[in-house]
C-alpha cells in the first residue's frame, strides 16, 4: 500500500480521534461537515439542549433561528438542531405532547427536509417567532435564546419585510 493512500485512509479517522478543544468527544469545527448529517439514534435522547438566558439580544436570536432553520431543514444536523430548543417545548401539534423528547425519534437520524434553494426562513423579531417554509410553515417561538413552542398548522411566513435582515457574512454564504 502507498503512504499517500494510507495516509488518506488513516487521517481522517486520527482527527476524528482527537478530543475537541472544548473537552467534548464532538469532532472539531474544521470537520464540521461530518458531524451535520449524523444518526444519534442510538441515544436515547438529545445530547444537548438549550439553556435559556435573558440576556441574548434579538440579533443573537436571529443568528440561532437561522441556524437552527439550517440544521432542522437544509444539513439534517440534529445535534445543532436540539442544541437550540429548551426542555419545555411546547409542542401546539395535536397528537403531540410536549417537551424535545418527544420529537427526539422523528429528528435524531439526521435526515435532511430539503434545500436552501427550495425553503425558505423568517426571523420575525417583533413577535420572537421564526419560520421555516419547507412542503409546509412551521413557526417557533423564541424564548431567552432557545426555542420554545412550535406550531405547524395552517402557518405561513410573515411578509418579507417583517423578516429580520441578517449581515451578509452571517449566514456563511459567500
Amino acid at each position: 500500500m502507498h503512504l499517500s493512500t494510507l495516509l488518506t485512509l488513516t487521517l481522517p479517522l486520527g482527527a476524528l480521534a482527537a478530543p475537541a478543544a472544548d473537552g467534548s468527544s464532538r469532532p472539531p469545527a474544521h470537520l464540521n461537515l461530518l458531524s451535520a448529517r449524523e444518526n444519534l439514534c442510538s441515544l436515547k435522547s438529545p445530547p444537548q439542549l438549550c439553556v435559556p438566558n435573558a440576556s441574548v439580544t434579538v440579533e443573537e436570536t436571529a443568528l440561532r433561528a437561522y441556524k437552527f432553520y439550517r440544521a432542522f431543514v437544509v444539513d439534517g444536523d440534529p445535534r445543532t438542531m436540539f442544541s437550540l430548543i429548551d426542555n419545555v417545548y411546547e409542542q401546539h401539534h395535536p397528537g403531540y405532547a410536549s417537551g424535545p423528547q418527544t420529537i427526539w425519534s422523528l429528528f435524531c437520524n439526521g435526515n435532511k427536509i430539503g434545500t436552501e434553494q427550495g425553503t425558505s426562513w423568517c426571523f420575525d423579531a417583533s413577535t420572537n417567532m421564526s419560520y421555516a417554509k419547507y412542503s409546509t410553515v412551521d413557526r417557533w417561538k423564541w424564548v431567552g435564546g432557545c426555542v420554545h413552542e412550535h406550531w405547524d398548522q395552517g402557518e405561513k411566513l410573515p411578509a418579507a419585510d417583517k423578516c429580520y435582515k441578517l449581515p451578509a457574512n452571517a449566514t456563511g454564504k459567500p
